[in-house]
């Protein structure tokens, strides 16, 4: 029995070390030239944040945990749909057409019953650049009843005018939309940028004129205002992040990140490729200039100890990124991978193809094999002291549909006609239903992190325990 029981032990005492040892994954593999490559790049972190997602509890349709912004939530449907057009995979378009519409709002215009305390123009701005998008890859709802996607854009696009506020600062959007809001008072250039954009792509989709009228009085105003810098000559192509009405804008929030600096780009491409102006051409070439540098920082450097590297210049230094700064990459991906496609001449391209190619290979030295991305890739490896979350996911995927897009512009729009009706949805409880934390703040943690650490070394408990049995 002695020598029996000394083998227990000592097999015990190795389960408990083995136990102790984190699980390890390799980092994804990028090969630039090939679209499988990039595509099973993407479906490997998609399955991950789809996980997070379903996974979360308290669970509501629509929206992704607490610690996260309604706008957040609004990006990630649109990084279900940029996977879709650019993969040919449709596995989350059933997701996407049941928990999405969960938070229209019952106006349809994105103000949903359970966020009015908190919902501000950007929030509302991005779930209706999300529903355009939709449009614009010729999805349609698989159930009649349900409204367009073009009209759910074009709502909140009559919203936006309806508080066009020429009072103050003699136009502009408010950050907030009520008047008992913290923010009311400041007009940035996410809110507005957005209702650039949004407008621009109507008049695009529509052909209607007063889509356009409103995109050049958006974009007017901002330049007037001080907000961006691309009237001089030359100028900078900077996007500040807005100013307040209480001294009639004059003292700008001189801020920069890169989602409010890529909505305008966007906008610029998207109204030149409709009007054919060399005016809008020189700003969208302006403002990704300034991008190139701001955004892809030439002290970030990849494998050849040269090329650039996303960047969120204002707080990534300094580790001071919050979750809704960690998402503004995947806006600046996918904006820049539209107004590539947009300009066929290629000159927005021209100053961005390194940066972008650099960047997606640092996503996948960034990312592991189970799905989980960092934030910071210019450490080309993945740090989990730093968490990984939703912004982190959305920016890898978005920077290999880029590449993607680059190389084959146009959406698989096919993808979008099956009928979703039938597909199996995740979701829980009624649309627009509150969790039973409502308003609560959460301090993002790793999402499912550490998820296969305990499987496996559950697993090599029961074996080991399987073992001892036979033993004894």
């Amino acid at each position: 029995m002695r020598s029996r029981l000394s083998a227990t032990s000592a097999l015990l005492a190795s389960v408990q070390l083995l136990s102790l040892v984190p699980a390890t994954f390799g980092q994804i593999s990028i090969d630039l030239n090939s679209a499988d490559s990039l595509k099973n790049a993407a479906k490997t972190v998609m399955k991950s944040m789809v996980k997070d997602y379903t996974g979360q509890q308290p669970f509501t349709a629509g929206l992704l945990p607490n610690g996260y912004g309604l706008f957040e939530s609004g990006l990630f449907f649109n990084t279900i749909l940029d996977y879709a057009a650019f993969t040919g995979d449709s596995s989350y378009n059933g997701l996407f057409e049941k928990d999405f519409f969960a938070q229209i709002g019952p106006n349809a215009d994105f103000v949903p019953a359970n966020k009015t305390e908190g919902v501000a123009n950007d929030d509302v701005g991005y779930w209706a650049l999300t529903a355009m998008t939709a449009a614009e890859y010729g999805a349609k709802p698989a159930d009649s009843s349900s409204p367009a996607y073009l009209d759910l854009a074009k709502n909140v696009f009559n919203a936006f005018v309806s508080r066009w506020d020429t009072a103050n600062c003699k136009g502009g959007l408010r950050w907030t939309i009520y008047n008992f809001q913290n923010g009311y008072d400041f007009k940035d250039t996410n809110s507005n940028g957005i209702f650039f954009e949004l407008a621009a792509r109507l008049g695009a989709q529509t052909g209607n004129k007063t889509y356009f009228d409103w995109a050049t009085k958006v974009f007017d105003w901002t330049a007037k205002t001080g907000l961006t810098d691309v009237e001089a000559n030359p100028g900078t192509g900077v996007v500040y992040a807005g100013a307040s009405v209480q001294d009639n804008c004059k003292d700008l929030d001189k801020t920069f990140y890169s989602a409010q600096h890529a909505n305008y780009l966007l906008g610029c491409a998207v109204m030149f490729n409709a009007t054919g102006s060399q005016t809008w051409l020189d700003r969208a070439i302006l403002l990704t200039s300034y991008a190139s540098v701001t955004y892809f920082g030439p002290q970030m450097y990849v494998d050849d100890g040269t090329s650039q590297v996303v960047i969120e210049q204002a707080c990534e230094f300094e580790d001071k990124c919050n979750n809704d700064q960690k998402a503004g990459k995947s806006v600046l991906f996918r904006s820049l991978a539209g107004a590539m496609r947009l300009n066929k001449k290629g000159e927005i391209a021209n100053s961005l193809t390194v940066q972008l190619n650099n960047s997606a290979k640092a996503a996948g030295k960034s990312c592991q094999d189970n799905g989980n991305c960092g934030f910071k890739w210019s450490d080309l490896k993945y740090d989990p002291t730093k968490g990984t979350g939703f912004g982190e996911k959305m920016a890898a995927i978005e920077s290999w549909m880029a590449i993607v897009r680059r190389a084959n512009a146009n959406p698989d729009t096919a993808v979008f006609q099956a009928d979703t009706s039938n597909q199996p949805s995740t979701t829980s409880g009624s649309p627009s239903g509150s969790s039973s934390t409502p308003g609560a703040t959460q301090t993002s943690s790793t999402p499912n992190s550490g998820s296969k650490v305990m499987a496996g070394s559950a697993l090599g408990v029961m074996a080991a325990i399987s073992f001892l049995n036979m033993l004894l």
